[in-house]
């Protein structure tokens, strides 16, 4: 029998389970990946993507540049049905250090990512293999291929999407509603480049609700099928080229995707079951009018990959039992503002249309707050500990280290736990500080080996001179340590 065995097994290598496998591969943790597909798929999915998003894919060591795979949304808004903006935001702050919204090229980043992912020396992919079975004990789980081959490991990361086999091979139910309206996707590429402003709009339009994309070389429209239309001829050259007719001229555009959709608003029972844990649109689907789908999964593959690391490591088990408290309120929030969303923008009624755009002429005046940062994620006391400053989100400065050029912070301590001192050694302050972690002294010239001596060019990683800011790999605050404090 042919056996394989590894630490940490991920099935599913879209974006979700590559950034996982990319991530834990940083780490040095022994990783197999179960891909039924033999390279990326080559066609636009997902549109956009937040800073939060973003920001994580960042900490791949070895993904090319943010813009070969993203482009940042210049605004964001509502129109009317003659395409007129009623309610556009100019996006000009960056979080983070990186655009608010970004339109995605999904082919060019799940290709960055698994050539990260085997960089790393850490991770195997088993191109063209399914997952047919799973079977676990008190020590290992091991998944069934397709080809009958077996893969054993200490925990396995169903990122298989939707359909799950894994979900399904643990028993674990998916509960949730299926929205009766389909929609039609249509993504296209410009033959010619322009400077086209990027951007994303719903189109408040009661006879077709519509979401318009555009960029400098592709564009994107979703429009809601209405009830009777049949879904083939709604997908034909005739109606689709009629449809993009109403906002461009189709000989200039090449169409490279049409396709119907029908929107989930479905979470997992659980996410854990012994061994196997679950991820991205596995353990959750939402519909797609807060542009977030995506953004979750990412938000997941974050906050699971260094449990696993850590767990692997040696940290106790009951570590991976705080993923799922953690990231299920954030899904379940989201889910329902997408699905609000979702009941405005998919509504054929005038009455409704007019009272929205009401509310939009009311809402004018705060248009520009597209000049102002979102306010960060801040994770609940009852998750993130009872440490000081627990649960915020680390800042993300211009940095100088040992007087060298300026950098981000993410790009020196990268994907690992971080100890920064405040015009401090952070070993001068806390005891038991594990191998592996980045040990940062800022304003502080002379550290002992082992720590980078920094300085915060943006002022912007503040605390009271003596104490030691801790900082999970995701980048989320675990507190702040005085005195003698334990990490």
């Amino acid at each position: 029998m042919n056996r394989d065995r590894t630490t940490v097994i991920v099935a599913g290598m879209g974006p979700v389970g590559a950034l996982l496998a990319s991530l834990l591969g940083s780490r040095g943790v022994p990783t197999v990946v179960i891909e039924p597909q033999h390279g990326p798929y080559p066609k636009p999915r997902a549109a956009v993507l937040d800073a939060e998003a973003i920001r994580a894919l960042t900490l791949v060591p070895g993904l090319p540049p943010f813009e070969t795979w993203a482009t940042a949304v210049d605004r964001n808004g509502v129109m009317d049905a003659r395409h007129r903006p009623l309610f556009m935001v100019e996006q000009t702050a960056r979080v983070f250090g990186h655009p608010q919204v970004a339109r995605l090229d999904q082919p060019a980043l799940e290709a960055g990512l698994r050539a990260a992912a085997t960089g790393t020396g850490h991770v195997r992919i088993l191109a063209g293999r399914s997952v047919t079975g799973v079977e676990q004990d008190d020590d290992e789980v091991t998944v069934v291929l397709d080809d009958g081959s077996r893969v054993t490991g200490q925990w396995l990361a169903g990122c298989d999407g939707l359909g799950s086999a894994v979900r399904t091979a643990a028993g674990i139910g998916f509960p949730g509603d299926t929205y009766p309206q389909p929609w039609l996707v249509v993504d296209a590429r410009n033959r010619e480049t322009g400077e086209t402003p990027s951007s994303v709009a719903f189109v408040l339009d009661p006879d077709r609700p519509c979401v318009a994309m555009s960029q400098r070389d592709r564009r994107r429209w979703e429009w809601m099928l209405l009830p009777g239309e049949d879904p083939d001829r709604m997908t034909a050259e005739e109606t689709v080229r009629s449809l993009v007719g109403a906002w461009v001229e189709p000989g200039g555009l090449d169409i490279e995707r049409t396709a119907v959709f029908t929107f989930h608003a479905r979470t997992a029972d659980r996410w854990r079951a012994g061994r196997v844990l679950l991820a991205g649109d596995a353990a959750h689907v939402m519909p797609p009018f807060a542009g977030a789908g995506l953004g979750m999964g990412i938000r997941d593959a974050a906050a699971l990959a260094w449990r696993l690391a850590d767990v692997a490591g040696g940290a106790d088990p009951e570590l991976l039992d705080g993923y799922e408290q953690e990231r299920r309120p954030d899904v379940e929030r989201m889910t329902a503002m997408a699905s609000r969303m979702g009941r405005i923008v998919q509504s054929r009624s005038r009455t409704t249309v007019r009272l929205v755009r009401l509310v939009l002429r009311l809402l004018a005046p705060l248009a520009g707050a597209g000049a102002r940062p979102l306010p960060a994620r801040r994770l609940s006391r009852s998750v993130a500990g009872p440490l000081p400053g627990a649960g915020r989100a680390l800042p993300n400065p211009r940095v100088s280290v040992g007087g060298g050029p300026p950098q981000r912070l993410d790009e020196v301590i990268g994907y690992r736990w971080a100890y920064i001192g405040h015009g401090c050694d952070p070993r001068s302050v806390t005891t038991g500080i594990p191998a592996g972690v980045a040990l940062v002294a800022l304003d502080h010239p002379d550290p002992a080996p082992g720590c980078l001596a920094m300085t915060d060019l943006d002022g912007l990683l503040t605390a009271r001179a003596g104490t030691v800011t801790v900082a999970r790999p995701d980048r989320f605050l675990k507190g702040r340590l005085t005195g003698a404090g334990h990490s």
